[in-house]
């Protein structure tokens, strides 16, 4: 499974993780090499911190925002600023993977699996934010792998803790 955490302004951090052991970290300069690590390490499942979807139109948001703000969990509209660019990129990668895609929010994750990004912080060794949100999109993959998780469209929220 991998974790994908996209920026438009800085380097993308990917982890994947084999089962619960961690294969590979690393930070990736465009899509061609994410797209690279990927095919090189040929994760299951691809979990990429972005929105994968527009809202219909006429609406500002999606179905998922509205029904994660109903259980106390809160993303940026993929409409917003810079995350309209950061949804296109999103989609974009999410077209060109040959593998399943699903999309996820780091900070959401640990919240729903009751980890704080300083335990993660701990029980990996790192302190970088951008590899971390890639460490929880990759564990999120192995909720979704393990059928631990809900989900809202393309956005997949796990629904208990795995392997920290």
């Amino acid at each position: 499974m991998a974790g994908v955490d996209l920026s438009v302004r800085r380097p993308s951090a990917i982890a994947v993780l084999d089962g619960c052991e961690l294969a590979y970290f690393g930070l990736a300069r465009g899509d061609d090499e994410i797209l690279y690590a990927v095919s090189l390490l040929r994760p299951s499942v691809v979990a990429i911190d972005a929105p994968l979807s527009y809202p219909p139109e006429g609406r500002a948001l999606r179905d998922v925002e509205l029904e994660l703000a109903r259980l106390g969990y809160r993303l940026l509209p993929p409409l917003m600023g810079a995350m309209r660019e950061l949804a296109a990129r999103g989609i974009r990668l999410s077209r060109r993977l040959q593998c399943e895609v699903i999309e996820v929010h780091p900070t959401t994750s640990l919240k729903a699996m009751g980890i704080s990004r300083e335990e993660l912080g701990r029980a990996v060794g790192l302190s970088s934010r951008d590899l971390l949100d890639a460490h929880a999109a990759a564990l999120t993959a192995v909720a979704y792998a393990r059928g631990l998780y809900r989900r809202f469209g393309p956005f997949v929220l796990p629904t208990a803790r795995v392997c920290v």
